[in-house]
């Protein structure tokens, strides 16, 4: 894939070189040309000083040709108007604006863009941290609204079926984790000391997971 990141910041620095690791071709395009100091120095993408509102500068970074466009940088107006300049200007395919006041979102939204909300996100993974301690966080869906956790199998639900984790379609179990070793979770599949539960979960749900560890027995989502 060819694609392009405005703004390299923090995470703007982090996403270029994980994309360029992966092998895609990657432009990074900065006002600031000390910003490009963040990236490491095995990076084997392209840096682009300008402004990314200039039409010549993405001329520059070859937009005609990307597949992926991240507007990432730390002003919100920069971000919308480059973000829909991709997609609308030049039918960019995949298009995301990070988002760093979450007053603007709607903004982002009518423009029909996909959208990262930085505050929200931050805020969410640091409560998930403090609140529910001993259940790993493997990833965050959309802008934090679902969550891939893993779960140890407490006592009390050996010798239960998997299907016991899943009510009313909010946990959603998606693999189970034995002996080291992984396979899709079968309903039927009993429970056994020492499982691991790999489970998609709302965020507004996860505290329910707590109700295994209170012994309750059953998971009640709604």
């Amino acid at each position: 894939m060819n694609v392009i990141i405005v703004g390299c910041g923090r995470v703007g620095a982090e996403l270029a070189a994980s994309a360029a690791e992966q092998g895609h071709d990657v432009v990074v395009i900065d006002r600031n040309p000390d910003a490009f100091q963040r990236l490491e120095h095995e990076f084997r993408g392209r840096t682009l000083q300008g402004d990314v509102r200039d039409k010549s500068v993405l001329a520059r970074a070859d937009i005609e040709h990307a597949d992926g466009f991240a507007a990432v940088t730390s002003s919100d107006e920069i971000n919308l108007v480059a973000a829909h300049t991709a997609r609308e200007l030049y039918n960019v395919p995949n298009v995301v604006a990070r988002v760093y006041d979450p007053t603007h979102t709607p903004a982002f939204k009518r423009a029909g863009l996909q959208t990262v909300i930085s505050s929200s996100w931050s805020a969410h993974r640091i409560e998930q941290l403090l609140t529910h301690p001993g259940i790993t966080e493997l990833a965050i869906v959309g802008n934090g609204e679902a969550l891939l956790i893993e779960v140890q199998v407490p006592i009390q639900m050996v010798g239960k079926p998997v299907s016991f984790f899943a009510q009313e379609s909010t946990c959603q179990p998606a693999a189970l984790i034995r002996a080291g070793h992984a396979s899709l979770a079968q309903p039927d599949t009993i429970l056994q000391d020492g499982d691991l539960i790999v489970a998609a979960v709302l965020s507004s749900n996860i505290s329910l997971l707590e109700t295994i560890k209170r012994n309750k027995g059953k998971l009640e989502c709604s």
